[in-house]
């Protein structure tokens, strides 16, 4: 494969999965954030699947730099809300700064475990897990004490039970969700076709539409 099909199939992975990613936190998300009140529910269901979508974008575009794409995909379409004529400024903020830093400790642990070079043992990616799952709430909370200090908005402005049932609870939560999906696939010792799947550009153009058009008919409903 020659680099310039190499990068477009990293691009094409990865703008594929974002939009898969965009299109469940949309329609997902929601549901979560509108209808359901049960504390812990986004780590359950959220997070896990957006770990799957950037390991998918990881296998499927054959490196890191797709997960990358992935999560600049899922936040940009959260930012689209901005185009909307009188957005709430941290509802879109806070949703997208959370997708990127989620990306970010992503691309951050699964470098160190080799991934996707390498197939790492169950006890690293749990540990893996753990550090992604904490690590990107650190840097999220880092985000609402700036808010919080700046604006005076924010998690960090209602005392310490909420940042730190988001930190341990959620973290807990979160891991424990992706490790068990992990191990159910983890000891096949093959990757599920669909993670491996090449879309195309059509295909990729359609869910990205698709999850363009959900996020904002569903933010203007709620």
């Amino acid at each position: 494969m020659s680099g310039h099909q190499a990068s477009r199939q990293v691009i094409t992975a990865g703008l594929f999965w974002g939009s898969i990613w965009g299109l469940y936190e949309a329609t997902v998300g929601y549901i979560i954030h509108g209808f359901v009140r049960m504390p812990g529910t986004a780590s359950v269901l959220m997070v896990p699947f957006a770990v799957f979508c950037m390991l998918s974008a990881t296998v499927s575009g054959g490196a890191l730099r797709s997960a990358v794409v992935a999560a600049m995909a899922a936040a940009g379409i959260k930012l689209m809300n901005l185009a909307l004529p009188v957005p709430h400024l941290l509802a879109v903020l806070n949703p997208a700064a959370a997708i990127l830093l989620e990306g970010l400790a992503f691309t951050v642990v699964a470098r160190s475990l080799g991934v996707p070079g390498r197939r790492p043992v169950l006890p690293e990616l749990a540990m893996g897990v753990l550090l992604f799952s904490v690590g990107w709430r650190v840097l999220f909370l880092g985000w609402s004490a700036v808010l919080a200090t700046g604006w005076s908005v924010g998690m960090m402005t209602h005392g310490l039970h909420a940042p730190l049932g988001f930190l341990v609870r959620d973290s807990l939560l979160s891991a424990v969700v992706i490790v068990g999906l992990i191990g159910l696939t983890h000891g096949r010792g093959r990757t599920p076709q669909i993670m491996r799947s090449a879309p195309g550009l059509m295909t990729v153009a359609g869910v990205l539409t698709l999850a363009v058009a959900a996020e904002l008919t569903l933010t203007r409903l709620g």
